[in-house]
């Protein structure tokens, strides 16, 4: 698979077999969240998080609930630590995939602030009222996503709906630190009104450099297509459509790890 971010081209060949999709287009066989929205065409929007002073507060508890998540993968984090320096002090793969055992499936009762002005903020702009609760499942949960600079720490372009536990809900991509136009999360706009027969993925999971994805990766697109980096500022959010094509998002910078909150929404 190859695409073109930030004036360069991005390449990756998963080791699995493929195959293209069926003539479907899975979005019209869900409860499609952005519908009537500002982001039905795109998928996508960037929108204002919190007011002031929860804004703030915010901030600060992503820094220590991160710092404390760290300490748990046994990182000895030092004093007025910088959370974008974090490639600084874990340096080596194996290293960087015991912190992320504890960076991920976070249950929301450690959210950096109560849940509930996160799912009202996010019902207001969606115009239905949502929760951050999974039907599939019934968890509750959370992810920081690290990215250290050019790495391979970030996953395949997919779509979260070939996971079954991902369907009809709504996803969440917060900026904590590092996040720019050079490493946030890329998308493709519009992907989420195609149908499956535009699109080769691999069967099953991913496998690249001997790492396994849990979700399939694009491997090919028939046609043109557009790729973006929204840029969502701190205290912004990036809502997006789990239908949208995303993923792939190479840091390109030289000395800032990109670290996000990643979290999704169903109607409640």
């Amino acid at each position: 698979m190859e695409y073109c971010v930030n004036d360069r081209t991005i390449s990756y060949q998963p080791e699995n077999a493929r195959q293209w999709g069926d003539n479907v287009v899975l979005l019209h066989h869900a409860n499609d969240l952005t519908n009537n929205t500002a982001m039905a065409s795109s998928g996508y929007t960037i929108e204002k998080l919190f007011d002031a002073p929860l804004a703030d507060i915010f901030q600060a508890a992503c820094r220590s609930l991160l710092q404390r998540c760290w300490r748990k993968a046994g990182i000895v984090i030092p004093d007025n630590f910088v959370l974008d320096q974090y490639h600084t002090l874990v340096q080596d793969f194996t290293s960087h995939l015991a912190a992320v055992e504890h960076t991920k499936l976070i249950e929301v009762s450690d959210f950096p602030v109560p849940i509930a002005f996160l799912e009202t903020r996010v019902s207001e702009v969606v115009g239905k009222k949502l929760r951050v609760r999974n039907p599939f499942d019934n968890q509750s949960i959370f992810h920081f996503r690290v990215v250290r600079p050019n790495s391979t720490d970030n996953n395949p372009l997919h779509r979260d709906i070939w996971l079954e536990d991902y369907d009809n809900c709504i996803n969440l991509y917060i900026p904590i630190a590092g996040s720019n136009e050079k490493s946030s999360l890329i998308i493709v706009p519009g992907s989420h009104h195609w149908s499956e027969s535009k699109i080769e993925r691999t069967i099953g999971g991913a496998i690249m450099n001997g790492m396994k994805f849990n979700v399939p990766a694009v491997t090919a697109i028939d046609g043109n297509f557009d790729v973006v980096r929204p840029d969502p500022q701190l205290n912004e959010v990036l809502i997006f459509s789990p239908y949208l094509i995303h993923g792939g998002a190479v840091n390109l910078q030289a000395d800032r790890t990109r670290i996000s909150l990643e979290i999704r929404l169903w109607e409640h």
